[in-house]
């Protein structure tokens, strides 16, 4: 059940980057650009991230799950926070609500598959 909810939690990604797209007014400013750029690595991500949970974190490869938790640490905690304290009050929740609910999926999964390696690693 864990790499389900990681494999949610990875195609649930892909709503930043379908959001930042849409939102991207001209493409010939430095900032729509990186915004762009941005938009494509977080794609990249939550296709990398699906494609662990899918395969290896399936087969209950260790390594796998990981590779898997460094997008949690070095991507979704730290947007969070940014997100966090520097969006308009009135648009916080908004914003950081579908964050914390594909964080707290994606946790979760992340935690039921250790848990149930070192069930499998242990018979």
């Amino acid at each position: 059940m864990g790499w389900i909810l990681v494999a949610v939690s990875a195609v649930g990604l892909l709503a930043a980057p379908l959001a930042i797209v849409t939102n991207i007014q001209d493409l010939s400013t430095r900032s729509s650009r990186h915004a762009f750029a941005g938009a494509l690595g977080l794609t990249a991500l939550a296709i990398l991230e699906f494609v662990l949970a899918v395969i290896p974190i399936r087969r209950a490869e260790r390594w796998a799950l990981f590779a898997a938790g460094v997008p949690f640490v070095v991507v979704g905690v730290p947007v969070l926070f940014v997100d966090a304290t520097n969006v308009v009050p009135e648009r916080v929740w908004p914003t950081i609500a579908p964050q914390l609910l594909g964080l707290v999926v994606g946790a979760t999964g992340w935690v039921l598959c250790m848990a149930g390696m070192g069930r499998h690693r242990a018979s």
